[in-house]
């Protein structure tokens, strides 16, 4: 449920943007090439003057807002920068179709990718094109896309060289090298059929944070900007550059998601944070408290690995005991156990040989013993509840989406997406009568009065409780409607479910009314 492009950059690029030593000096305008007087002269045209553009030394362009906004307001809407989509009927298209499996060694990006660039040069660049060219692109429209964030470009790369050659020979291959990255760095998806990208102005100088106060969302072809939180005048309007889910995960996953598509490391106020609350585990010395570990230190990684140095010396929130090297050698090893655990399970729940009862129960008793508040028991649980749905296991399903909406509500704090989904989802699950006895209790071995009494209590979480449903579905829609507005799909899909329990409720309804 995302449609912001994550495409990893390719190494060969050149961060070569040239640094003043006094760069300081140029104050919150920036250096004049940055165009950030230009960009708060679009603000003022366009959007009422609600945001300002500055310039920091350590983030570049950011947006601040000049007036307050509540949770749910609208803060933004803008149509399209520039839209391009593939074009069979074009023949330098289909030429470029060509040189990419020709050259696919110099191409490291799908055709449209490259057509976008060319697709943003100006009339007076496109004199003496081939295979009669293509729609030029306004001098105005141009300016505004060499404005979004790039890296600095040096020299062209040979796939920009073949296209200039090829089908452009009056262009000089460094402007078709600069305009590809930035439409790889600063696109969103437009359409299916033909595909095809879309960029925006004024929304792209909005920074990323893993705890963002906006979320965008499409109205038609328009960008619609709304807070997720409250933002006062003067606060930094951020957005997430990752999906709902990947909130959820664990920082280092975030910042190396980060890096590889978008080409920096995340310094936000989730990824500074003393402890990352997307990845705890219960403590190794009193086996009832969490110990968390702590986020990564600043400046690059070299992959999302999790560490054991960020495990050493954690203390546990109940006996205030620390952990040794060695707790933290064998909680990481235990992480990366549950990952591939994961991935077998996910790929085994699409085949033929689904996991048995045995190994499902197996594989949730062995994480809870090792895992309290992580995003890899999220994913396990996902896919472990997935597996008793289709089994019948009801009431082990609505338990497993219970654990997600917890650690969902506890490892970020405020609207999200992914939660909203996963209460919907169990909502779903309300609905739904048990044909097959799961685990339930988690000690389905026990024998005598225990484990007749966990069998009552599975038979009656096995029944459809519709009023609790309802509730469920009305949350789910007070979430989504804040983030995407009433008239979104995500919101109507929800109403239409709320509408359908409310009518199978109505007589109940009516026999209390007229007692």
């Amino acid at each position: 449920k995302s449609i912001w492009l994550n495409v990893t950059a390719p190494s060969t690029w050149l961060s070569c943007w040239p640094m003043d030593s006094n760069i300081e000096d140029y104050g919150p305008q920036g250096p004049p090439d940055l165009g950030v007087a230009d960009i708060n002269e679009h603000g003022r045209e366009f959007h009422s003057g609600w945001f300002e553009c500055t310039y920091t030394k350590d983030k570049g362009r950011v947006l601040h807002a000049t007036r307050d906004f509540d949770e749910g307001d609208i803060i933004l809407e803008e149509s399209p920068l520039h839209i391009v989509q593939e074009d069979e009927t074009n023949a330098a298209f289909r030429r470029l179709k060509e040189l990419c499996q020709e050259f696919a060694d110099d191409f490291d990006y799908e055709p449209l990718w490259y057509w976008c660039a060319l697709k943003s040069l100006t009339e007076e660049q496109l004199q003496g094109v081939m295979l009669g060219g293509w729609d030029a692109c306004s001098k105005a429209t141009q300016h505004k896309l060499l404005l979004l964030h790039h890296d600095g470009v040096c020299d062209a790369s040979s796939s920009s060289e073949i296209l200039a050659r090829e089908l452009a020979p009056g262009i000089d291959a460094v402007t078709i090298e600069r305009l590809t990255q930035i439409w790889v760095l600063n696109c969103f998806e437009y359409s299916d059929h033909p595909q095809g990208y879309s960029s925006y102005f004024f929304s792209s100088f909005m920074s990323h944070s893993c705890w963002p106060n906006a979320v965008w969302r499409y109205s038609g072809a328009d960008h619609v900007l709304r807070a997720r939180r409250k933002i006062k005048a003067g606060d930094e309007v951020t957005i997430s550059y990752l999906p709902e889910h990947g909130l959820l995960q664990t920082t280092p996953a975030r910042r190396a998601e980060l890096h590889d598509t978008k080409r920096f490391w995340c310094a936000c106020e989730r990824c500074t944070a003393p402890q990352d609350l997307s990845r705890g585990f219960v403590c190794p010395k009193c086996g009832n408290g969490k110990v968390f570990a702590r986020t990564p230190e600043l400046g690059p990684a070299k992959d999302d690995t999790l560490l054991a140095t960020q495990l050493w010396a954690v203390v546990c929130n109940d006996c205030g005991a620390p952990t040794d090297q060695h707790d933290a050698a064998r909680l990481t090893k235990e992480e990366a156990a549950l990952k591939r655990q994961v991935e077998d399970i996910s790929e085994r729940a699409r085949g033929t040989l689904a996991p048995s009862l045995m190994e499902l129960q197996a594989a949730e008793a062995q994480a809870d013993a090792v895992f309290a508040q992580h995003a890899s028991m999220d994913l396990l649980w996902e896919q472990l509840s997935d597996c008793y749905g289709r089994r019948g296991s009801v009431a082990d399903q609505r338990r497993l989406l219970r654990s997600r909406c917890e650690f969902h509500n506890k490892a970020y704090e405020g609207l999200n997406g992914a939660h909203a989904w996963a209460v919907e989802a169990l909502a779903d699950a309300m609905l739904q009568s048990g044909t097959q006895s799961g685990t339930s209790g988690k000690t389905v071995s026990k024998q005598g009065r225990q484990q007749r009494q966990q069998q009552q209590q599975q038979q009656l979480d096995d029944q459809p409780d519709p009023n609790e449903a309802l509730r469920l579905y009305d949350e789910a829609f007070r979430l989504l409607k804040l983030m995407f507005g009433s008239d979104h799909e995500y919101v109507t899909q929800v109403e239409r479910k709320r509408q359908v329990v409310l009518k199978s409720l109505a007589p109940s309804y009516a026999q209390r009314s007229s007692a």
